[in-house]
């Protein structure tokens, strides 16, 4: 139920049909992953699965998400989108785009 829970702000973040930037559902993500033991390493799978989202604007909204944690949160967040697991994500998401 946890997961869930941290998911919710995320998905609210990177609501396809959101029309303009959610601040506030992306600070709430923040402050949930840096409050959570688990939080930093549920984020970056949570993000990992939305930036390659095939709606754009969903991908879009999570790398501006993923950004945003990257400026406000901690260490702990950090190593986590520095390990091979993540970063791995990303490549995927590049080379998709790269050889359609």
């Amino acid at each position: 139920r946890a997961a869930a829970e941290g998911r919710q702000p995320a998905n609210k973040a990177t609501n396809p049909l959101n029309k303009e930037t959610d601040w506030d559902s992306i600070k709430a993500f923040c402050d949930k992953l840096d409050n959570e033991p688990d939080g930093p390493q549920l984020a970056t799978r949570l993000l990992a699965h939305k930036i390659q989202s095939p709606q754009e604007w969903e991908a879009m909204q999570a790398l501006l998400v993923l950004e945003t944690c990257m400026k406000n949160c901690g260490n702990k967040f950090h190593g986590e989108v520095g390990k091979f697991r993540f970063l791995n994500e990303l490549i995927k998401v590049v080379s998709q785009r790269c050889w359609r």
